[in-house]
């Protein structure tokens, strides 16, 4: 019964580069007006997008002082100065697929999983 659980809260570690600035509340507006649910907690850096009935995407700010070597250099190639770090259970993969493909499509930047390779990696127009 236990691994059950523990399977539920699995977390997916991905990444959201971008050179735009505003973008939580970009974000928080745009699915607001979509009729779904979120909530910006602006001071904080932190944006909760609903995915199903009981879970949720959490987009925080990672600030610069925090990025490691391969991100910098990551950030440096795609000419991106702001990071958000994205998680959400592992079981609600595909509903996060696709708000990261809507939003990405909506706002440009790109999410990527926090690997080695940064890979696989969701692109924005």
């Amino acid at each position: 019964k236990g691994t059950v659980k523990e399977a539920l809260r699995i977390q997916s570690e991905w990444l959201y580069l971008s050179e735009r600035e505003g973008i939580l509340r970009c974000f928080y507006e745009y699915l607001r007006e979509s009729g779904r649910e979120a909530q910006l907690w602006e001071e904080a850096g932190v944006l909760e997008l609903s995915l199903a009935e009981d879970s949720s995407m959490d987009m925080e700010v990672l600030e610069k002082d925090q990025w490691d070597d391969e991100l910098c250099l990551f950030a440096k190639q795609r000419t991106v100065n702001k990071i958000y770090t994205i998680s959400f259970p592992e079981k609600d993969q595909k509903a996060a697929y696709a708000l990261m493909e809507e939003l990405a499509g909506k706002a440009g930047g790109s999410f990527c999983k926090d690997t080695e390779d940064f890979l696989p990696e969701i692109k924005g127009g």
